[in-house]
């Protein structure tokens, strides 16, 4: 517990400490044709993120975040306050971005428009334990976490074409959809429903319990940010 509240604790301070640097607007107010809020609620922001090929935003901080790019970059270049710049890696679709906390400015040099979804970290969500088992302990080889730190634990969800998924629970978070979604879903109730998500999707989700089938032939991939 003691661990929990210090890492929301700097999370606080550092996201403070960088909002008050008059030098500086948080992403959404210095690019907003870049950084755009789709969803805020008291625990997280989702935070949609596009730059057009060759296009530069100005110098920005950011809230502390965690997400994922759905198209990959390409050599963005990342100018910082003291005038110094670098060349990052390329990235592919669906690969994480762990927050970088760095103040900064970015030139996108790729040839095509991209696009992330960024989950800022706002507040705790206290939800207590489900009686009902996790999907990564009750299917473990669909369920992976591939990323976690005090508070958050990202999972990347993948299942095949007409698969069904027993029942299990999922802590509260954001889902991102990383292919087209036509799933049929049934909490503990009993009443079934159809969802279809698209590509690219993000959506806030508080703690549930449901199976889950896969209504197309083709595979499903999602990412989860789960809030511990």
């Amino acid at each position: 517990m003691l661990r929990l509240i210090c890492f929301w604790s700097l999370l606080f301070v550092v996201g403070c400490s960088q909002g008050n640097d008059q030098r500086v607007l948080t992403s959404t107010a210095a690019a907003p044709d870049n950084y755009k809020i789709e969803f805020e609620n008291d625990y997280v922001r989702i935070i949609r993120v596009s730059y057009s090929p060759g296009e530069s935003s100005p110098m920005h901080s950011h809230e502390p975040f965690v997400g994922v790019t759905l198209t990959g970059t390409k050599e963005n270049v990342f100018t910082y306050l003291d005038g110094s710049s670098e060349t990052r890696p390329p990235s592919s679709p669906g690969e994480l971005i762990d927050g970088d906390l760095t103040v900064h400015a970015i030139k996108s040099n790729a040839g095509f428009k991209t696009e992330s979804v960024f989950v800022e970290l706002k507040n705790p969500y206290l939800s207590g334990e489900q009686p009902i088992p996790n999907l990564t302990e009750v299917a473990p080889d669909r369920a992976e976490v591939v990323l976690e730190k005090p508070g958050l634990r990202v999972v990347r969800i993948k299942n095949s074409g007409n698969n069904d998924t027993p029942l299990h629970s999922h802590r509260a978070g954001v889902s991102v959809t990383l292919s087209d979604m036509n799933v049929e879903v049934t909490p503990v109730s009993g009443e079934s429903k159809e969802v279809s998500r698209p590509a690219g999707d993000a959506s806030w989700e508080g703690p549930r319990a449901h199976s889950g089938k896969n209504l197309s032939d083709q595979p499903t991939d999602m990412i989860l940010f789960e809030l511990m």
